[in-house]
């Protein structure tokens, strides 16, 4: 069989990591002599990383991450508050293979977010399957096929995943009956999965955001039980890289603002 029929053959079985580097195994084993086993483990191996890194990319894709950032991008100098080992423990994914949760409390802007989907990026690396929704994003889920009375197709879609994001937590108050969706996420996934959320304001208003103070405190109830909270505080990433402003204007841009202000996130 010559390596034009060769490669047919192995398009029609669907090989197709295999068929991208049979060329160069080929001359590879020619060159170096290698046995029919090595040479079936070296093709065969292909074969297996290009089918991990398709399984990796649909993954990747069905989480929807907003922006996705690595963790190699974070700059861990700019927020000392932020502990690196505290946040490569959680990218280890021991915390979702006991299904405890976690969730980042801090202002807008500190890296919340960058830091949430990267733990779920690595997540996705270790085979779990990831789910990034935004609080608003959770809302108009359930809202959207309530009005369908297909509501507990959405709470499926929230109950698979290994790891849920629910990010944005605190941003504004929430439509009327947005506790209600958030509980019933948050107690069927409570100690059969993880889930992380990040909030920009404290626990004790979230009732105010939900407009539902006894629903907040069930939430708040289930999800801190097995939580792991990490607070953090410093300047905003977004007023650094923001372009064509100083230091000195920023400084004096954050020494003019009322102090009961909160930027937006």
């Amino acid at each position: 069989m010559n390596t034009a029929s060769l490669e047919t053959t192995l398009k029609q079985l669907r090989l197709s990591g295999l068929c991208q580097t049979l060329g160069v195994r080929l001359q590879e084993a020619a060159a170096n002599r290698l046995g029919h086993a090595e040479f079936l483990e070296l093709i065969l191996q292909d074969e297996l990383n290009v089918r991990q890194q398709r399984q990796m990319e649909r993954r990747t894709k069905a989480a929807d991450f907003h922006t996705l950032k690595p963790l190699e991008d974070f700059d861990w100098s700019f927020n000392p508050s932020v502990h690196k080992k505290e946040i490569f423990d959680l990218a280890s994914g021991k915390f979702i293979r006991e299904a405890k949760d976690v969730l980042f409390l801090g202002p807008p802007g500190v890296g919340k977010t960058h830091l949430a989907q990267a733990i779920g990026y690595e997540a996705i690396k270790m085979n779990f399957h990831v789910l990034y929704r935004s609080i608003f994003d959770l809302v108009r889920d359930f809202l959207k096929d309530e009005a369908f009375n297909q509501q507990e197709r959405t709470v499926r879609k929230y109950l698979k995943p290994d790891l849920v994001i629910i990010d944005d937590m605190g941003l504004k108050q929430l439509p009327k009956h947005s506790g209600e969706y958030l509980l019933e996420v948050i107690m069927r996934r409570y100690e059969n999965r993880s889930t992380i959320m990040t909030s920009n304001r404290p626990l004790e208003e979230w009732g105010k955001l939900l407009s539902d103070v006894p629903t907040a405190g069930a939430i708040i109830d289930r999800f801190l039980h097995h939580a792991q909270v990490i607070a953090i505080t410093g300047k905003s990433y977004r007023v650094k890289e923001a372009p064509g402003i100083s230091p000195e204007h920023k400084k004096s841009r954050k020494s003019n603002e009322p102090s009961t202000a909160e930027p937006a996130s």
